[in-house]
């Protein structure tokens, strides 16, 4: 019997991608929301049914579950809403899936939420999509082409002609002003973003990217236990890297003070709510991963490129969402199904690797 999947946030911006090509693949997803009309709407479209569900009525969300069902969640930002759809996915022993890029509730759910959902059989795969399954796959073939002296690995994510979604703004806002983590000396650090800069040969041109938290520090350690360091980048903003590394320097000293953490995410929210989305097929996605010996010479580089993040995203959780997972618990993309699965998974989604 085929499993259920339920989409929490089915009517926005990749919630409706993703329900939309499921309905395409035959899966018969069902939608789950908090506004009825556009639900209505969206399921009468793709001849789908739908639920009503809001993360401020937790009862509501553990009500769209049953055992074994997967619940994809794209209700961001994740901090904020999050986190009745990872209780609903462990109490029901089902399988949770979600689109996040936040460091802190990537870390939340590895570190909180890890043990509970593997006593209860249940499997959680966070960031799922262009964060950060891209990154994992890369660094996995980095690290199979260089073998066992690799003890470090390197990814950094670039895109090219791509807006954003109000959603992914205002998650962006936790990303920026909250701390992020990384592991090096073989455990995992909290650290600031943009602790760190270095720049990757992408598209022939080296690019700057700062430093951020991903799955890949908390996911790609199971799957290879030799490793002793992981980073990953973000180059988004090209030579605006070094003065985002100041500004998240000063802001991280700034939110020490009393209200100001809670009155920039307030400003910054509204913000978000008010610009422009990105427009659908638009852009192109770039990854880059690249290991090293515990000298620090390089063994082996691998690029990854693809559509742009919000439709690979849709079509990554999509395929994901359809497959067996292999373990309980908070699971990596690489740990969850298999570089050779995930590779053709990837490829599927229009992510293939390309030369050096």
């Amino acid at each position: 019997m085929a499993r259920r999947i339920i989409i929490f946030g089915a009517t926005g911006f990749t919630g409706r991608q993703v329900a939309e090509r499921l309905a395409v693949q035959g899966a018969a997803p069902v939608l789950a929301g908090r506004s009825e009309a556009p639900l209505r709407e969206l399921g009468e479209r793709l001849g789908v049914q739908w639920r009503l569900a809001d993360a401020l009525r937790r009862n509501s969300v553990f009500a769209l579950m049953e055992k074994g069902d997967v619940l994809v969640s794209t209700v961001g930002p994740f901090a904020k809403w999050g986190e009745p759809a990872v209780r609903a996915a462990i109490a029901a022993g089902g399988t949770y899936i979600d689109s996040t890029g936040e460091a802190a509730f990537i870390r939340r759910v590895f570190e909180e939420f890890g043990a509970p959902a593997e006593r209860a059989g249940a499997a959680l795969l966070p960031a799922m999509g262009y964060d950060f399954v891209p990154g994992s796959l890369a660094a996995a073939l980095a690290l199979e082409e260089a073998g066992d002296a690799a003890v470090r690995v390197d990814v950094g994510y670039y895109a090219f002609g791509a807006g954003s979604s109000a959603g992914t703004r205002a998650s962006a806002v936790g990303v920026l002003l909250d701390e992020s983590h990384t592991f090096r000396d073989g455990a995992l650090r909290l650290v600031r973003t943009a602790e760190r800069v270095r720049s990757f040969s992408v598209r022939g041109k080296d690019r700057e990217a700062f430093s951020i938290g991903g799955s890949e520090q908390l996911g790609l350690p199971a799957s290879y236990p030799r490793l002793r360091e992981i980073n990953a980048y973000l180059g988004w903003f090209g030579p605006l890297a070094r003065p985002l590394q100041a500004a998240g320097l000063a802001g991280s000293m700034a939110m020490r003070l009393p209200g100001v953490r809670a009155a920039m995410k307030a400003a910054a929210d509204r913000v978000a709510g008010v610009t422009g989305g990105p427009e659908p097929g638009n852009g192109v996605s770039w990854v880059v991963a690249e290991a090293y010996d515990e000298g620090g010479d390089r063994l082996a580089a691998v690029e990854l490129s693809g559509p742009e993040p919000y439709g690979l995203t849709a079509d990554l959780i999509a395929w994901a969402a359809q497959q067996p997972v292999d373990g309980a618990g908070a699971l990596g993309p690489v740990r969850a199904f298999g570089v050779e699965a995930l590779e053709e998974g990837c490829r599927q989604a229009g992510l293939v690797r390309v030369s050096a």
